[in-house]
């Protein structure tokens, strides 16, 4: 573990700007059609989030990161605070009332929701003055920060830094302005999402992966990395195309945190999506405890000694 710890002496740090925000989740009968009232059987309150997440598993590695993720006044605000600072997960205050996310699980387990918006897609130009673009390894933007009402100004912030660019779209695309996805793709940013994003970005030109993941790669001039739910991450990069097998259902959310946790250790990419395979799949349904966090870090470690 040695060679652990060195390689955290030495590393640069990636830059998450991700969403932090409470998760309201309903167990329902069925999901509404439209505007339909619901009546829940169960309801319980979370904090959950991109931000959220990936700071969790790279606090875990005990990996340096930056955090972009603000919160706001209120009573799901002060949920996330509490939350945030019992796990060590850094903020941004901001003023305005937090929102929160209804999602409503139906008995066969299908899920929709509902976002309430709020200062958690805030974005200031200020939050990231302070930040030394020459300590940054890669900029990982998730798609929910992209929604809020200064969405140009985050592209602005992310031109000036000058550092590679990770975009995981999180199946909010459509919420974002049209204007706002063509910027961030004009910044050549690696791509990282599901394979129905992926066909929705690519403008469901064609149901075939590859060509979907060759228009996605010749629009970002970068990387595409689409999971395929059940099979594994297919990667277009302009050489040829491949595979990562994934063979059961994992979270997006830990297969993203794993990818950036494994850059940052400074394994290259192919191997990278292997682990973040391996670590989605430890994973299960839950965030892991700090017993599994040491067996993941021996497993990073071996593949950076190439065993």
């Amino acid at each position: 573990m040695y060679l652990f710890f060195v390689i955290i002496e030495s590393m640069k740090k990636p830059l998450i700007i991700g969403s932090v925000f409470t998760e309201i989740r309903n167990d329902v009968d069925e999901l509404p059609k439209g505007n339909e009232d619901f009546i829940p059987k169960h309801t319980e309150q979370r904090v959950c989030g991109s931000g959220y997440d990936t700071a969790q598993v790279l606090n875990g590695f005990g990996f340096p990161y930056e955090l972009i993720a603000p919160v706001g006044t209120g009573i799901y605000g002060d949920l996330v605070k509490h939350e945030c600072a019992e796990n060590h997960v850094p903020l941004l205050e901001k003023q305005g009332i937090n929102g929160c996310m209804y999602t409503l699980i139906d008995a066969e387990g299908k899920e929709g929701y509902m976002c309430v918006p709020g200062a958690e897609y805030e974005f200031d130009l200020e939050d990231i003055q302070y930040i030394d673009p020459e300590k940054i390894s890669l900029a990982a933007v998730f798609g929910s920060m992209l929604t809020g009402e200064n969405a140009s100004d985050l592209i602005q912030a992310l031109d000036d830094l000058n550092q590679p660019i990770l975009f995981i779209p999180e199946n909010r695309s459509e919420e974002i302005d049209e204007e706002i996805l063509k910027e961030m793709f004009a910044l050549q940013p690696q791509l990282f999402l599901t394979d129905s994003e992926a066909y929705f970005l690519a403008g469901a030109c064609t149901n075939d992966m590859k060509d979907t993941a060759d228009a996605l790669y010749k629009e970002s001039g970068a990387a595409v990395m689409i999971y395929q739910e059940q099979e594994g991450i297919y990667t277009e990069d302009g050489k040829e195309p491949t595979l990562v097998p994934c063979h059961r259902k994992v979270q997006f959310n830990m297969l993203a945190a794993g990818y950036i946790a494994a850059g940052t250790a400074g394994i290259a990419r192919q191997n990278a999506l292997r682990y973040a395979v391996h670590f989605a799949e430890d994973c299960g349904n839950a965030m892991p405890d700090s017993s599994l966090f040491e067996d993941e870090k021996r497993q990073l470690a071996k593949m950076i000694l190439g065993k």
